[in-house]
């Protein structure tokens, strides 16, 4: 019997990414939902996927955990892709204005 590599591709929900995301915190639910300002119950809805987050938490969720609110969102990677180490970088929620 012969089996199809993309039978085995996990499908991920967005409840899937956002856990995956806030793991590579360290951080526990209680802890990641003090830094961006929600609840603890709201990061396990989300986590769970039983309440579909606003644009807003993606936001503070992908800035906090330096993973593109895209592949949040979607499961795709942003079209510019991954640096040349296959890392992409974190984002500065504070950058520096441009002259």
């Amino acid at each position: 019997m012969t089996t199809s590599l993309h039978e085995r591709v996990p499908e991920w929900t967005r409840g899937d990414r956002l856990r995956k995301a806030r793991s590579v915190t360290g951080l526990t639910v209680r802890e990641f939902a003090d830094e961006i300002g929600i609840s603890p119950k709201s990061v396990n809805n989300y986590e769970g996927d039983h309440v579909e987050p606003r644009k807003v938490v993606m936001n503070a969720w992908a800035l906090r955990t330096g993973v593109p609110v895209q592949w949040l969102e979607t499961g795709t990677a942003p079209v510019d892709g991954p640096g040349p180490d296959g890392e992409y970088t974190p984002r500065d929620s504070n950058p520096e204005p441009a002259d």
